[in-house]
């Protein structure tokens, strides 16, 4: 039997559970408006849900919201409102461990910033990604990052560090048999032989 006390307990509770329940249907509505094409419409309810995920720090549920409404604002080419909610969940899976969700968020962000053409802020996110691949043997995400970082490198003048990721690129993705985008590396390391000036680059010689 109910003591008076459980009743009142149990009347606290239904409050907040009744809230998050609401915010779990909102991130659904929300899901399909974005299928329908109501950009807008979606974005407002992921909005709404995230809000009262992260007020009862449902961290897993609030980062899935502030991802999608990253990938809104990015379709809708607001490439700088992207970033924040992108950023928001990366902070997320880093506080909680996730590193797989870590890497994708990070590469969103990567994309994001090459689609804006500031390609240096995208670096730190390159290398942390690089880490990622490389703790968790993931050799082709690796390579994109290498191939990713000698853009960068490439860009800002450092031409040896450029060459150097952009060489490793290559050999991963010859390793993987994913011969174009190995071409396409060779490419842009033959560009860069020819800004260094001699055709042969150290790393080269001890390869």
């Amino acid at each position: 039997m109910t003591t008076e006390k459980e009743t009142l307990e149990q009347e606290k509770k239904d409050p907040s559970e009744k809230e998050i329940a609401e915010a779990r249907k909102w991130y659904q509505e929300a899901q399909i408006m974005w299928a329908q094409g109501r950009s807008l419409d979606a974005l407002a309810r992921y909005e709404e849900a995230l809000e009262v995920f992260l007020r009862h720090q449902l961290y897993k549920e609030a980062a899935n919201a502030v991802e999608k409404i990253g990938d809104i604002q990015f379709w809708r080419g607001n490439f700088k409102k992207a970033l924040k909610p992108y950023k928001m969940a990366l902070d997320i899976c880093e506080e909680f461990g996730d590193e797989i969700g870590a890497a994708v968020m990070a590469e969103k962000i990567i994309y994001t910033y090459k689609k804006m053409d500031e390609y240096e802020k995208a670096l730190p996110y390159l290398y942390r990604v690089l880490e990622i691949a490389e703790k968790y043997g993931d050799a082709h995400r690796a390579a994109r990052m290498l191939a990713g970082i000698g853009d960068v490198k490439s860009l800002t003048g450092e031409y040896q560090t450029a060459f150097e990721a952009y060489e490793l690129a290559a050999k991963i993705y010859q390793g993987l048999g994913s011969l174009e985008q190995a071409r396409l590396t060779e490419k842009a390391l033959e560009a860069l032989r020819n800004k260094l000036g001699s055709g042969e680059t150290p790393s080269e010689s001890s390869g």
